[in-house]
C-alpha cells in the first residue's frame, strides 16, 4: 500500500478572542492546513501557539492537530475546539 502524498499545504495565522465582555485576550496560532490525496481523514490542520500568553483567560493546549474528511468539517471541528476553551475565531 502506497503512502498518501500531500496535494495542498497552506500556512496561516489564526486569531481567536476570548468570549467575555470584560476581557480582551487574544490568541495567535500558526496553522498549517494539509490536504492529502487519500485516507479516511485527508484534511488536517496543525495548530501551534505563537504569541503572548493570555492574562486572565484559560489557555488552550499550545499544540493541537485536527483531522477531518472535508474542509468544511475541519472548520466546524476547529470552531468547536476553540469554543470548548471559551474562544471564538476571528
Amino acid at each position: 500500500m502506497k503512502k498518501a502524498s500531500i496535494v495542498y499545504e497552506e500556512k496561516r495565522i489564526l486569531t481567536a478572542r476570548y468570549c467575555h465582555p470584560k476581557s480582551e485576550d487574544y490568541l495567535d496560532y500558526i496553522s498549517i492546513i494539509r490536504i492529502k490525496d487519500s485516507g479516511k481523514n485527508p484534511v488536517q490542520m496543525i495548530l501551534k501557539f505563537d504569541g503572548i500568553l493570555p492574562y486572565a483567560a484559560p489557555m488552550p493546549p499550545e499544540e493541537h492537530t485536527i483531522s477531518a474528511p472535508a474542509i468544511l468539517d475541519l472548520y466546524s471541528k476547529v470552531n468547536r475546539w476553540f469554543k470548548k476553551h471559551g474562544y471564538i475565531i476571528l
